[in-house]
């Protein structure tokens, strides 16, 4: 028996590795991987690791998530961050749709643009004269 999830929605062998549960439990019920498995009596990591494989958790680094909503849809870089499921920047998918061979951008091109632009913000100190 489990305090925060139903045991009708508890699959009877491996509910680690079952993605609609842990959907359900991560995204629906709000909970953080570590109470899934604490209410589960299994390791934290056992949980973590395969919320990550199926997508659920971090699905910037899901290949597949990617795919579907980058090449299947159309969506952009800026349009999969924004969803509600990715706590992501916008450069940090681009990194990824790079990775997995989904853009044309390259890996090492692909650049959070912070450091570029603090160059040509600031203008030049005057010098003082003499």
């Amino acid at each position: 028996m489990t305090f925060r999830l139903p045991d009708e929605r508890v699959p009877e062998s491996e509910p680690w590795r079952d993605h609609d549960f842990l959907w359900h439990c991560y995204h629906e019920r709000g909970l953080p991987p570590r109470t899934i498995a604490f209410e589960l009596g299994v390791e934290t990591a056992r949980v973590t690791v395969h919320m990550e494989r199926l997508g659920i958790l971090r699905p910037w680094r899901h290949e597949d998530t990617l795919r579907q909503l980058y090449v299947e849809q159309g969506l952009s870089a800026d349009e999969i961050a924004a969803r509600d499921e990715f706590d992501c920047t916008a450069t940090t998918v681009r990194k990824y749709l790079s990775r997995y061979g989904l853009t044309s951008e390259d890996l090492d091109d692909v650049t959070y643009g912070r450091l570029d632009e603090l160059g040509e913000s600031e203008s030049e100190p005057e010098q003082a004269e003499a």
